[in-house]
């Protein structure tokens, strides 16, 4: 027997049914990061994977848990019916998900083939599986495939995409026509400071605010040499 370690980033430590006023994280602090550990047969390996789970805390907290799975390959472990209304931000995005149900009776409707559900009662292997399995999908569907900016602001990568602001798809549009491969920060400069209407904030700062954006999609935006930026899958 070998261990297989999943990195989690979690709200609820333990996994509890939450209560109507139950507290939530106002504050926008982030989660602690834990580990969970499953036995299974074979050789060893590590699931650079994240998956998450809890109750919903602040916006802050939760637009940055989502650009943290989809950097990741990661997966979104829900409580049916009661994360009901966040699922609809991770199916747009790709973000694969995994209900946890209290009854088998009443399980949620399955969408696509990210989206699978296991009872509250089912083994540590069991969910180890079904995690692998949902992490494995997303990274080869975002594999895969290219992205492609629309004119109207929709960075898609397969089916799946984000609605960037008119500064950011300017930002965006070398950056993707010539995806990985570097763009001359100077050219870069000249398309973020197009607009004369909006702050004109440092290039750096414009592309952090991109990067943070496109994680969401299993993308980012790193420097490539001293005076040049691409994007690229996360790794």
């Amino acid at each position: 027997m070998t261990l297989t370690t999943i990195s989690i980033h979690s709200i609820d430590e333990h996994f509890e049914p939450d209560s109507e006023d139950a507290p939530s994280d106002e504050e926008g602090d982030r989660p602690k990061p834990c580990r969970l550990d499953t036995h299974r047969c074979g050789s060893a390996s590590t699931l650079p994977n994240g998956v998450w789970f809890g109750p919903k805390g602040s916006e802050a907290t939760e637009k940055e848990l989502v650009a943290f799975l989809g950097s990741h390959n990661g997966v979104a472990v829900l409580q049916w019916p009661r994360d009901t209304h966040r699922s609809n931000r991770f199916f747009a995005l790709g973000i694969p998900c995994l209900w946890i149900v209290q009854d088998t009776d009443d399980v949620p409707p399955i969408r696509d083939k990210y989206e699978e559900w296991l009872p509250r009662t089912t083994s540590d292997l069991q969910i180890h599986e079904s995690l692998r399995r949902l992490c494995d999908w997303a990274a080869a569907e975002r594999s895969a495939v290219l992205p492609r900016l629309e004119q109207n602001g929709w960075l898609h990568l397969g089916d799946h995409g984000i609605q960037l602001t008119p500064p950011e798809s300017r930002l965006a549009a070398p950056l993707v026509a010539r995806f990985g491969e570097p763009v001359d920060d100077e050219f870069l400069t000249r398309r973020s400071l197009r607009s004369t209407a909006l702050p004109k904030n440092s290039l750096a700062g414009e592309l952090d605010h991109l990067d943070r954006d496109v994680n969401t999609l299993g993308l980012e935006v790193v420097r490539a040499t001293e005076y040049r930026h691409l994007i690229r899958r996360c790794r």
